[in-house]
């Protein structure tokens, strides 16, 4: 079953990691409209949470960092990119941005260090559906085009960084266990999610 997704802990994420990234003093609240796909009720949310937690401040149609949110934003900015230059391994820059943008919402402390050491091996890994029963490697990649499908995947817990065990197959899918759930996957979509053998770790 996927993680239930919080909105708005999303959204305040995304505006602070804008915000980290630009390095500007303030910013108008037209150009966090223009970079985030939400409606404005919830941009309009978000900006209030940030608010009542001391991490930015609004001036009129601007709003701009407090000392406490400068630090948050800079460590947000600073996973992103860290996750996106692994995903420039395999992928176009827009292409590794896309996945960063969704699968940093989805991911603990923990796990993005390990994407971060996951850059250390060579190769892209192999394909999960080469692995055999009961050998539990870790993720290297998803290789995924449809971004719906792909969003579905790293919210069932199926992310780089994370391990990941073949239990058993079936004609048309592959029965995996990932942090202690067990999960079937489409022998296709199998296909394109990517592991280091045991072996590399």
């Amino acid at each position: 079953m996927a993680q239930k997704v919080d909105i708005l802990r999303i959204i305040k994420e995304d505006i602070l990691r804008i915000m980290g990234e630009t390095k500007r003093a303030r910013i108008s609240l037209s150009s966090i409209k223009e970079e985030i796909s939400a409606s404005d009720f919830y941009i309009s949310k978000a900006i209030s949470a940030l608010e009542d937690e001391s991490l930015i401040k609004s001036e009129k149609d601007f709003i701009k960092l407090t000392e406490k949110g400068q630090k948050k934003a800079e460590n947000i900015a600073k996973r992103h990119l860290s996750i996106e230059n692994y995903f420039r391994k395999t992928r176009s820059i827009d292409k590794a941005h896309k996945v960063t943008d969704v699968l940093e919402h989805y991911i603990s402390e923990e796990v993005a260090n390990n994407i971060t050491e996951l850059s250390t091996l060579k190769g892209s890994g192999v394909p999960l559906i080469k692995l055999e029963i009961n050998k539990e490697c870790v993720i290297a990649d998803i290789m995924l085009e449809d971004s719906k499908l792909l969003e579905r995947i790293i919210s069932m817990g199926i992310f780089p960084g994370e391990r990941i065990k073949v239990m058993s197959e079936t004609s048309n899918a592959v029965i995996v266990k990932v942090k202690g759930k067990k999960i079937a996957l489409d022998r296709e979509i199998a296909k394109g999610v990517m592991v280091f053998r045991c072996e590399k770790l």
